[in-house]
């Protein structure tokens, strides 16, 4: 037994008539189910539960849930014009920045409250997008053509995040500090630079101010990459929701203006690289991965980011399977009305000459077409087929239906999405269990419903119910907007009244779980109620709703941005070793065969000796290492660096360096000795290169011994 309708089942043997198969209302969505489907669709409920406790029935229009995409637009360009505001401020260099941030908090209704208002619209703007693509997910609506908006999604968000994560480097307090000496040990890791970058940031006086107007460059700039990715993300739909209603942005954007006055954005302690920093407040939102970058090396926060980024942006072809058949176009059937062209909510369908045709016709891309099936409730003559649900054989089946004299003669189209999706439907009587007195076609989307069936319906003497979804994420779009504009005569195929009498059809939007409302709106409408009789929330139930879904939003995005990070457990006192020193060479370099004159003379560079350091504390050698050289060829310069802990008070230090072939292990080449006084919570640092230097300060080198 198989499913009419082109419903997609696994074969299965043939039953009984006592126990005939029946088919889901799911089953008919426009997208094949994925490998774990039932975990996703368990997580969808639970999300539509919390969503219907916290939402308490606010319209769409007040609904954040509803524009969870468009709002981390929203967020993103609020965040970008605070930035360039904030631009009248800021100083841009690595010794006067924190000044210049310090200046603004004392003005929290000024240039303090622009900051604020930068930070928390760019916390808002990844929770929006974080939420948004949870929704997405769980909807199993990232995959077959929609691939490519959910792969340039998560770009976005990495984009995002990492524009913030350089934003938070410019403030440079304790927060900064960390990012970049995070930053810079992830970098290390890659052979791309001819020193380490963390050399940059033993000392303050070593701190590179042009690494840091690099970092502000890039924080800027990037922006720009962002909305060419956004541009990539939404191109592919018609009518993409970019920006939320009007109200509803304003709300959005008061909210975060009081909550920038009551809990204003502060600074950290001003940053030290002599400092061992323990505990400092940090925006999860952004600062997330100092978790990574302060417990495990470069290597493994490389494995972490580059797993995860692939494997979110591989989910299309890890879960997916195979794709629903796309609709085609009967082109000698095409008026080129344009109407399909005008509904598709994929701007999959294109308008193109055809041979013999005054009007331009039809063209529908299988590449972008999600078989939504839209199209099918546009096109009046009939030229586009549906191979998952084929209209003339519905019209036929629901024709036998309606010549039946003893069975029901009460259509109910059900949208896959809506409530009532779990009921089981017989597929070729279409009585179902849940439904008494109804016969019950399951669609992809409500829009794929023609007027023509209902007023087929209407003539018969049969009555006709379409019902759609509503969701704050409708897998089909638009589909449900463009199905009530047809019901009510706003939008073509109109339902004609002179085509259809008063009494014989119905159009409601109901969401997933709401089978009550269902049979209740089912059993009125056969009893012939003029109205459906459905709950609707109350003004105090909407208000409640609304300062709910607002506090918790809020709460979210400023106890997330605010939150206390404890570092690893530090040592008491530290001491930190840097060199850079060029062994001798291993063999006589050769002259350079050249008959350019300013190459003659020249010797060819040869491989070097490696370098042996000895770190030595009161008395007892704590660190003897031996540091190959640089270069592909070895024969560059040796380099190393090294943390030890101590405990604070006074200790003799030696530091011995050798780069010579000598077999004299006593004999040094560099040797540093000095009695140090340790400070708790604090580091020394010493570092050699042509001369040793404590804290960044030149000094005179011992003898070698």
């Amino acid at each position: 037994m198989t499913f009419p309708a082109g419903i997609e089942t696994p074969a299965k043997p043939a039953l009984s008539p006592a126990n005939k198969l029946k088919a889901r209302v799911t089953d008919a969505r426009h997208a094949a189910p994925v490998r774990g489907d039932a975990v996703l669709a368990a997580g969808e409920r639970a999300w539509l539960r919390v969503e219907r406790i916290l939402g308490c029935g606010l319209p769409e229009k007040w609904n954040p849930f509803a524009y969870t995409g468009a709002l981390a637009g929203y967020t993103f360009i609020i965040a970008a014009a605070t930035g360039v505001l904030l631009l009248l401020w800021y100083d841009t260099s690595v010794h006067t920045a924190y000044a210049s941030i310090a200046a603004m908090e004392a003005q929290p209704w000024g240039s303090g409250l622009v900051r604020t208002l930068h930070r928390y619209s760019s916390d808002a703007c990844v929770l929006f997008s974080v939420i948004h693509a949870i929704k997405v997910l769980l909807a199993r609506r990232f995959t077959g053509a929609r691939w490519i908006a959910w792969v340039t999604g998560i770009i976005i968000l990495a984009l995002i995040w990492l524009d913030g994560w350089l934003g938070y480097w410019l403030t440079w307090d304790q927060r900064a500090q960390a990012i970049a000496v995070g930053t810079a040990q992830v970098l290390d890791t890659l052979p791309i630079f001819p020193q380490p970058v963390a050399l940059s940031f033993l000392t303050n006086g070593d701190i590179n101010s042009l690494i840091f107007f690099a970092v502000f460059f890039a924080h800027v700039l990037l922006p720009v990459p962002i909305g060419a990715v956004i541009w990539i993300h939404l191109v592919r739909l018609r009518k993409p929701r970019f920006l939320p209603s009007r109200k509803l942005a304003l709300v959005t954007l008061g909210v975060l203006t009081v909550a920038s006055l009551v809990v204003p954005a502060a600074l950290a302690a001003p940053a030290d690289m002599a400092v061992i920093t323990g505990e400092f407040d940090i925006d999860w939102f952004y600062l997330l991965p100092l978790f990574v970058t302060d417990r495990v090396g470069g290597v493994t926060f490389w494995a972490i980011s580059l797993g995860i980024l692939v494997g979110l942006c591989g989910l299309p072809l890890i879960l997916g399977r195979r794709r629903r058949q796309p609709a085609v176009v009967n082109t000698p059937a095409c008026n080129g009305c344009t109407q399909c062209f005008q509904d598709c909510p994929y701007e999959a369908i294109t308008m193109v000459p055809a041979e013999g045709k005054e009007k331009l016709v039809s063209l529908i891309d299988p590449a972008r077409c999600v078989s939504c099936g839209v199209c099918m409730g546009s096109c009046d003559p009939g030229a586009i087929k549906y191979p998952e649900l084929d209209r003339p054989a519905v019209r036929d089946r629901i024709r036998g239906w309606l010549d039946d004299a003893a069975g029901p003669h009460a259509v109910m189209f059900l949208c896959a999405d809506s409530a009532g999706r779990k009921l089981q439907v017989d597929p070729e009587t279409g009585l179902c269990d849940g439904m008494p007195g109804w016969r019950v076609v399951p669609v992809p989307c409500a829009a794929w419903v023609h007027s023509s069936l209902v007023e087929m319906i209407s003539r018969k003497g049969g009555r006709a119910m379409i019902v759609a979804c509503e969701s704050t994420e409708p897998r089909c779009r638009l589909g449900s907007d463009i199905a009530q504009a047809r019901a009510e005569n706003r939008r073509e195929p109109e339902f004609k009244p002179e085509r259809i009498p008063e009494g014989t059809f119905r159009f409601l939007r109901l969401e997933t779980g709401s089978d009550h409302d269902l049979q209740q709106a089912g059993a009125a409408f056969l009893e012939g109620a003029f109205r459906t009789p459905l709950r609707i929330a109350g003004k105090a139930r909407l208000v409640a709703g609304g300062v709910l879904t607002t506090l918790i939003l809020v709460a979210l995005m400023v106890v997330l941005s605010q939150f206390v990070y404890v570092a690893p457990d530090a040592p008491p006192s530290m001491l930190v070793v840097a060199f850079k020193l060029a062994g001798d060479e291993a063999e006589e370099a050769e002259d350079v065969a050249s008959e350019l004159p300013h190459m003659k003379g020249m010797k060819k560079r040869t491989r070097r000796l490696p370098v042996t350091l000895r770190v030595t504390v009161d008395g007892m050698v704590v660190h003897e290492q031996v540091y190959e050289p640089k270069g592909v060829r070895g024969d560059s310069a040796s380099l190393g660096t090294i943390e030890l802990p101590m405990q604070p008070g006074a200790h003799q230090v030696e530091i011995a360096l050798r780069g010579s072939g000598d077999d004299d292990s006593q004999k040094w080449d560099h040797v540093e000795q000095r009695r140090v006084e340790f400070e708790a919570n604090r580091r020394r640092v010493v570092q050699f290169e042509n001369g040793f230097r404590w804290d960044g300060q030149e000094i005179e080198s011992s003898t070698a011994k």
